[in-house]
C-alpha cells in the first residue's frame, strides 16, 4: 500500500468492500456471491436513490383518515390474515419475532416501487388496484420467483400461525441479517441522514419478515442463513422489478 492510499479517508464504498470480505470469510451461505452483485446492480444504476427520493417526498396516498381507507384494506385478504393471526404489541421485546409490526411494510414498501415505475405520486385507485391483486401473496409464497409464477397459491390463516412460533436458528445467523444490512448502508447511501435512517428501519423490517415467509415456505421452524439470503435476494428482485406490470 503507499503512502498516498494510506492517507486516504476511506469511501463508504472502501467500508462496503472490507465489510463484504469479512463477510466470505465467515459464512458459506448459498447465493451470497450473486446477493452481493444484485446489491451492487441496484446501486450502480440508480434504483436505490430513486427509491429514497420517492420515500422522501411521499405523499400517503390513503392516510388513516381517508374515508375509504378500511374499505381498500379489506380488499386485501392477506392484510386480513395477518391482521387476525399475527401478535400486536406497542413493545417488540414483548412480542413475536415475526409480528404484525414486521408485516406492515410489505405493502407501503410495494406502494414505494409501485410509484417509483410510475414516475408520480400514487393515487387512492392505485393503492386499491395494489391491494386488491395477488402481489402480496406472490411475494410471501414465491419470495424472489413472484414475477414467475402462473397461478397464485391459497394463502393460510395457518401460515401466520407458524410465522408466529419462528425463531432465529442460532446468534450466527441473526448475525448474518444485521451485517447484510450495514453492507447495504455503506454502498446505497451516500448520506445517512434521518429519511436513510428511517427507509432502513423500514426495509430491515420487511426482510425479517421475508425470511420468516422462506422459512415456513421450506417448512421449517427456525430461520436459517438461507433464509436470510433469499429474503435479501426478494428485497433487491421486488427493487428491480417493474411492478405496474404485474398490477395494472
Amino acid at each position: 500500500m503507499s503512502l498516498r492510499e494510506m492517507l486516504r479517508i476511506p469511501s463508504n464504498k472502501d467500508f462496503g468492500s472490507f465489510a463484504v470480505d469479512r463477510l466470505k470469510k465467515n459464512y458459506d451461505a448459498r447465493g451470497l456471491d450473486d446477493l452481493i452483485s444484485d446489491l451492487m446492480f441496484l446501486v450502480d444504476n440508480g434504483f436505490y436513490s430513486k427509491l429514497l427520493d420517492v420515500y422522501a417526498n411521499w405523499d400517503e396516498p390513503v392516510p388513516l383518515s381517508h374515508p375509504e381507507s378500511a374499505e381498500i384494506a379489506s380488499k386485501s385478504k392477506l392484510l386480513i390474515l395477518a391482521h387476525e393471526n399475527l401478535k400486536h404489541s406497542p413493545v417488540k421485546l414483548f412480542s413475536d419475532l415475526i409480528d404484525f409490526f414486521s408485516f406492515t411494510y410489505l405493502y407501503p414498501f410495494l406502494e414505494w416501487v409501485y410509484s417509483m415505475y410510475l414516475e408520480r405520486q400514487l393515487t387512492a385507485a392505485d393503492v386499491r388496484k395494489l391491494l386488491s391483486g395477488d402481489i402480496g401473496e406472490r411475494i410471501v409464497l414465491c419470495l424472489e420467483d413472484f414475477d414467475k409464477i402462473e397461478r397464485t397459491p391459497e394463502i393460510t390463516p395457518e401460515f401466520f400461525q407458524k410465522l408466529k412460533k419462528l425463531k432465529w436458528r442460532d446468534r450466527k445467523t441473526e448475525k448474518l441479517y444485521t451485517k447484510i444490512r450495514k453492507i447495504i448502508v455503506f454502498y446505497a447511501f451516500k448520506e445517512y441522514g434521518s429519511n436513510e435512517t428511517s427507509f432502513n428501519v423500514r426495509q430491515i423490517e420487511l426482510v425479517l419478515f421475508l425470511a420468516g415467509c422462506s422459512a415456513v415456505n421450506e417448512g421449517e421452524e427456525k430461520i436459517d442463513e438461507n433464509d436470510v439470503i433469499r429474503a435479501y435476494r426478494t428485497l433487491f428482485k421486488i427493487i428491480k422489478t417493474d411492478l405496474s406490470k404485474l398490477i395494472d
